[in-house]
């Protein structure tokens, strides 16, 4: 009787898991799941950039300019260079293809490319769990500078003076952020001024470089605007900021640009800051499933897809768009800064209307709105013939850093 009792009970199971499989087998449409944290990985293809030695890209620009010398007869302390490169990383990890886009001084260029060409391996890029050959685009900012005592012989070092918009560790002022920084202006600006100076609310976006040893390098402003009280004492008061604490990349310093709206006059202390006003610095940056821009990014590149009519004319380039991560997670003020066609504004555009949620950014223990920049390069591999299918993007996609 218990033999056939277990029988019975095999049956019903086996009975069971037929029927889960059964819409699978027969090709019918499943429902589309909630678009949350736990199911997100299933939604769409996994894919991953490269890293080098365990790290971001901007880890391998580091790493190639601390590697960089030049001969003390034929250089100075001081030079400074501007190269643009891009290579691609196969499936191996090995850098091949490279070439120069941007060169100011030829000679630059061909010590920085000797250099890059002796990197180590890359871990690839992945997709779907499989690795891929993914192209790179870099930017190299550099400046001359003596070398260590005793290493005199090899030449003169190389000094990164690039300006980051992420970073491993963003810069806090004062052990705050953003909001520690603007209650500091306000208070200044109040004791320059004299409260009540100021008898209409006003808002600022200060922008500015903290710079590798703490420092604040304000933004030029345009030589043919004039201003007026308030923007000449914020900019006096900038000037005597104390010290931030910098930013850091693989643990070592680099400049930092932030732009951050702060308010003054009747108001200023409670002020509210919309989605145009929305933070780029802030103390827990809005997460993309547990990623960020960078996530997001890989995200719309494998949503969007290469126009077809742009495909068949061979038009190319770069789409810059700009968002807001609101309180709710939600992408919001959403527009295209720049773009080679209307058609892939429109792509980029609609890949963004449909983006799933991200987890908010918080500053001092509350929820606040960040504005990000996004840029979109649609590219044809060369070599690549036109069908009549409309091809992913994905096969023809690079990043740029």
């Amino acid at each position: 009787m218990k033999r056939l009792t277990a029988w019975v009970v095999c049956l019903m199971l086996l009975h069971a898991a037929a029927l889960a499989e059964e819409p699978v087998k027969n090709g019918s449409k499943q429902e589309t799941p909630d678009r949350s944290a736990d199911v997100a990985v299933s939604l769409w293809p996994e894919e991953m950039g490269p890293s080098f030695q365990g790290g971001r890209p901007e880890c391998f620009k580091l790493w190639v300019i601390r590697s960089l010398r030049f001969p003390a007869d034929r250089y100075d302390v001081g030079d400074e260079a501007k190269v643009g490169v891009a290579f691609t990383i196969d499936r191996n990890g090995r850098l091949t293809g490279l070439k120069v886009t941007e060169c100011e001084e030829r000679h630059f260029a061909d010590r920085l490319s000797r250099e890059i060409a002796l990197s180590p391996m890359w871990s690839p890029g992945r997709k779907k769990g499989k690795p891929v050959k993914t192209e790179l685009e870099m930017r190299f900012v550099f400046r001359l500078v003596a070398p260590p005592a005793g290493q005199e012989e090899l030449g003169l070092c190389a000094e990164d003076c690039d300006t980051y918009t992420s970073a491993d560790r963003r810069p806090s002022f004062c052990g705050g952020g953003p909001d520690e920084f603007r209650g500091w202006v306000q208070r200044q600006v109040d004791s320059l001024m004299g409260p009540g100076a100021l008898t209409e609310p006003r808002k600022l976006i200060l922008r500015f470089v903290v710079e590798k040893d703490g420092r604040m390098t304000p933004a030029p402003e345009p030589k043919y605007r004039d201003e007026d009280a308030l923007e000449k004492a914020v900019r006096g008061v900038l000037t005597a900021a104390p010290a931030w604490t910098p930013a850091t990349i693989a643990g070592e310093r680099v400049r930092f640009g932030a732009s951050i709206p702060v308010a003054f006059g009747p108001g200023a202390a409670g002020a509210e800051y919309n989605d145009r006003d929305a933070y780029q610095v802030v103390e827990i940056m809005p997460k993309f499933f547990g990623g960020g821009l960078d996530k997001f990014r890989s995200w719309v590149m494998a949503e969007v897809k290469y126009p077809l009519d742009m495909l068949k004319l061979g038009v190319q380039g770069r789409v810059v768009a700009a968002f807001v991560v609101d309180k709710e997670g939600r992408i919001t003020m959403a527009e295209i800064l720049k773009s080679p066609h209307p058609q892939f504004s429109e792509e980029v555009m609609h890949a963004l209307e449909r983006a799933p949620r991200w987890t908010p950014g918080s500053q001092d223990g509350e929820v606040v709105r960040v504005k990000y920049t996004l840029p979109v390069d649609f590219k044809i591999r060369p070599g690549l013939r036109f069908s009549t299918g409309a091809p992913g993007r994905s096969r023809g996609s690079s990043r740029s850093y």
